[in-house]
C-alpha cells in the first residue's frame, strides 16, 4: 500500500496567507497537489496545524483526503511529517508541501520504483544535496527517526534521510528524462512564484 502525506500546517508568512487554499488556475493551490498524485497512492493525507485550518480545507476540498491535525507547538515540516508517519496506512509514504502543484506522476512512480527493499529513496542534486520533500520514506523507520530527531531538538527535515539506514540516491539526471525542467520542485511559496506558476498553466507549459 502506498500512501501520500502532504504538509500544509506552516504558517505561510511569505504569502500573506495559507498558501494552500490560495487560488491557482480557479482551483485552490494544495488541490492542484492532491491531483497529481492521488492516482498513484491508496490514500492522501492532508497534515495541518489547527482544527480551524481543518475546517476550511474540508469547506474547500471535502473527502478528497484523510485529514490529520499535528498536535506540537512547534511549525516545523518534521512536526507535520511525524503525525503523518504516524497516521500514514502504507508501508511507504510520499512526503510533499501543498505548495508543489506540478509535481510529475513519472517521478512519484520512480520513487516508489525506486525505494523498493530500503528505508528511503529521495533525489540527489550534482552538488550532493537532496531533497526531504518529493521523497518516499518506509513509514516505520521514518516514523521512529523523525520522533527521535524531534526529541533531541533536531528539526531539520532532511535529517530523516541522513539518519536512515539505506536511502536510495537517485541521480538529478534521472528525474531529467522525464522532467526536464524539473518543475516537479516548483515551489510557489512566494507571491511572485506564485504568479509563475499561473503564467506557466495560462501558456500551456505544465
Amino acid at each position: 500500500m502506498r500512501s501520500a502525506i502532504i504538509l500544509a500546517g506552516g504558517k505561510s508568512t511569505r504569502m500573506g496567507e495559507d498558501k494552500g487554499l490560495k487560488q491557482l488556475n480557479g482551483r485552490a493551490l494544495v488541490e492542484h497537489v492532491i491531483d497529481r498524485v492521488s492516482s498513484q497512492v491508496d490514500e492522501v493525507l492532508l497534515v495541518l496545524g489547527s482544527e480551524e485550518q481543518k475546517i476550511a480545507y474540508y469547506n474547500q476540498i471535502g473527502d478528497a483526503v484523510r485529514y490529520v491535525v499535528d498536535e506540537y507547538v512547534e511549525d516545523a515540516s518534521l512536526v507535520g511529517a511525524i503525525f503523518g508517519f504516524k497516521e500514514a496506512k502504507g508501508e511507504y509514504a510520499l512526503l510533499i508541501g501543498c505548495d508543489m502543484p506540478f509535481i510529475s506522476i513519472e517521478a512519484v512512480n520512480l520513487l516508489f520504483k525506486e525505494v523498493e527493499n530500503h528505508d528511503g529513496a529521495t533525489f540527489q542534486w550534482e552538488n550532493g544535496w537532496i531533497e526531504p520533500l518529493l521523497a518516499v520514506y518506509r513509514v516505520k523507520s521514518a516514523s521512529i527517526l523523525a520522533e527521535k530527531l524531534y526529541s533531541n531538538k533536531e528539526m531539520r527535515l532532511r535529517m530523516i534521510l541522513y539518519r536512515l539506514n539505506d536511502v536510495k540516491m537517485i541521480p538529478i539526471h534521472e528525474l531529467r528524462k522525464i522532467d526536464a525542467d524539473i518543475l516537479s520542485f516548483f515551489d510557489a511559496d512566494t507571491g511572485e512564484l506564485y504568479e509563475k506558476a499561473e503564467k506557466l498553466i495560462k501558456k500551456g507549459l505544465v
